[in-house]
């Protein structure tokens, strides 16, 4: 509400919004034509107040773009590590700040995700794998250990971070190209983005639990990824991750070569990562743990091509326990 003078209102043929009394008794409606008499009788008034509801939704509008903006203007480089609490791995190959900033970029993206930005949200997650290409891969390459390539800490971030890092050193290892090891990195980002859409009671939508609400994901996610205009192979993809070789999987139950080799790569780092992160049945305290339960799992669940792929990148005498990395 705001005060309204005599000599504006004279300007105006058509009053453009409400007039109250200062008890809030309203006197006239926005778009009535404001008469001489009426301007008469406005005067007999001390003051007559305005309740512009055009100039206050443009104002919320203002905002709300503004708030949008600060949220979706972003880039790598203007983020600084010391405004994002979190651990690191202190055995990492990566140095504390990469880690961080790598952490807390995801964050954001995966806010936007949250907040209904999608589209902001894919072009976030594209430029986050060129970051991956120059700040880790050519770090990680040097190195033989599981655990010095892992992103410890908080599972909903971490998680997709190594599914995506694993998924592009098994790329490389299988001498792809690069636009083909960029969309798989890519789809390694997105694998469990379909989480997002199923309500999670407040949870983070990466801890999900309940297995019947678990196998909704791989279907909703590949609607998704088709809804951003991505490449049906990086859908497929998010769609097949949990196909299994022997066909035990979900959520088709798919076998051996009828499972896309993007979605056998992701199948691969994914189980991994969830066995690093004691996320399943088996409880693993290193990486030589880890890799052991892999080969017992074995070609039922993996393509051998994939698995022993896997297998040959790491040390089997990785046995640095998880929990004492974090720092």
């Amino acid at each position: 509400m705001r005060v309204v003078e005599n000599s504006e209102l004279s300007n105006y043929k058509v009053l453009p919004f409400d007039l109250f009394t200062e008890n809030k008794t309203k006197i006239l409606e926005a778009g009535e034509v404001l008469t001489p008499g009426k301007l008469i009788m406005l005067k007999n008034y001390a003051k007559v107040y305005a309740e512009d509801f055009h100039r206050e939704k443009a104002q919320k509008e203002d905002l709300s773009n503004q708030s949008s903006a600060k949220m979706k203007n972003f880039t790598f480089e203007s983020l600084d590590a010391d405004d994002f609490e979190t651990v690191v791995n202190r055995d990492s190959c990566l140095k504390n700040e990469t880690q961080i900033k790598i952490k807390y970029f995801y964050k954001k993206i995966f806010d936007l995700f949250l907040n209904g930005y999608s589209d902001d949200a894919v072009l976030k997650l594209q430029s986050l794998v060129n970051i991956l290409k120059n700040e880790v891969y050519k770090q990680m390459y040097k190195y033989g250990k599981g655990s010095q390539i892992r992103f410890m800490g908080e599972y909903e971030l971490c998680h997709p971070l190594n599914v995506a890092v694993v998924s592009g050193l098994i790329a490389r290892k299988l001498e792809y190209q690069q636009r083909n090891a960029d969309e798989l990195i890519l789809a390694a980002l997105l694998h469990d983005i379909g989480k997002l859409k199923i309500d999670t009671h407040g949870e983070s939508p990466y801890l999900i639990t309940n297995e019947d609400e678990m196998k909704e994901h791989p279907i909703l996610g590949y609607k998704m990824i088709k809804e951003f205009g991505l490449s049906e192979d990086i859908a497929k993809a998010v769609l097949e991750h949990h196909e299994n070789n022997d066909g035990s999987g979900y959520p088709r139950g798919l076998s051996n070569d009828f499972i896309c080799e993007y979605g056998q790569i992701i199948n691969v780092a994914n189980y991994y990562d969830n066995l690093a992160f004691n996320r399943t049945h088996v409880p693993i305290n290193n990486n030589k743990e880890a890799l052991r339960e892999m080969l017992e799992v074995g070609t039922g669940r993996f393509s051998a091509k994939m698995l022993y792929t896997f297998i040959h990148m790491f040390s089997y005498d990785d046995m640095k326990d998880f929990n004492d990395m974090m720092f």
